[in-house]
């Protein structure tokens, strides 16, 4: 037998308060009435989070490639040479440029 979750608001990050808000609003539009945080709460996460976080993921991804892209380039510019995506990838963690892009701090804090 499954397992029962329960979740709470206060426990959810700011991108699943805003996921849960969002479709807070798309179920009250359906029904034509306030269904209230809890319920969106818990049909999200029982129906959706599941996509909603695989998207997640990949929108992640792709824009964490992109940036080690970016980094990769700037370095070989700065280094007169080619230096490859796996070399820009690691001096990219290494120089904490992956850590303030993971807290959207420094140069990535209005990242969105």
């Amino acid at each position: 037998m499954a397992e029962k979750r329960s979740y709470r608001i206060e426990d959810l990050t700011f991108d699943e308060i805003n996921a849960v808000l969002h479709h807070k609003w798309h179920l009250s539009e359906q029904l034509g009435r306030d269904v209230g945080i809890e319920f969106s709460v818990k049909d999200f996460f029982d129906h959706h989070a599941a996509g909603w976080q695989k998207t997640q993921i990949e929108a992640d991804l792709a824009a964490q490639k992109d940036e080690i892209m970016k980094h990769k380039w700037f370095l070989s510019q700065k280094l007169g040479h080619d230096v490859g995506t796996t070399a820009a990838a690691i001096d990219w963690v290494k120089s904490g440029y992956a850590e303030h892009w993971r807290d959207r701090t420094g140069p990535y804090k209005n990242r969105k």
